[in-house]
């Protein structure tokens, strides 16, 4: 390659690649003397590089999507197991373990998470009883 020719090339260079590293320039060079990216037939110019450099490029992205996707899916299982909540029976024995350590809120909570009940199982057995549209009212 002549100067000129090695000069526009790194131009194309700079504006078609502005964020990769030297060690990116390093590995795809490495793999192209590895003859990763084809056969060079005893030809090189800014073609040949250009298209080493897209053929790298490609690899480049696809490793970054696979890692970022499992970071995607790591951080995804973490917030589903945060997330996760109780059962209402969960909650309801919660609720009892708290009465019993004198909490007065836990207390007015299982009294209408018990009305509620009531209410549903009358509702239920078909004998809901007149006052009983009035229960969410409290």
């Amino acid at each position: 390659m002549s100067a000129t020719q090695v000069a526009t090339t790194v131009d194309l260079i700079i504006e078609e690649y502005p964020y990769m590293k030297t060690d990116d320039f390093k590995l795809c060079f490495k793999n192209a003397m590895k003859m990763k990216y084809g056969n060079i037939y005893n030809r090189i110019d800014g073609q040949v590089i250009m298209s080493w450099l897209r053929e790298y490029n490609k690899e480049r992205c696809a490793v970054a999507d696979n890692q970022s996707w499992n970071f995607y899916k790591e951080n995804l299982s973490e917030e589903v197991s945060y997330t996760s909540g109780l059962s209402y029976e969960e909650y309801r024995n919660e609720l009892k373990l708290r009465v019993e350590q004198g909490d007065e809120e836990a207390a007015k909570a299982l009294s209408l998470s018990n009305e509620i009940i009531s209410y549903l199982n009358k509702r239920e057995n078909g004998k809901q009883e007149a006052d009983g549209d009035n229960l969410l009212e409290h």
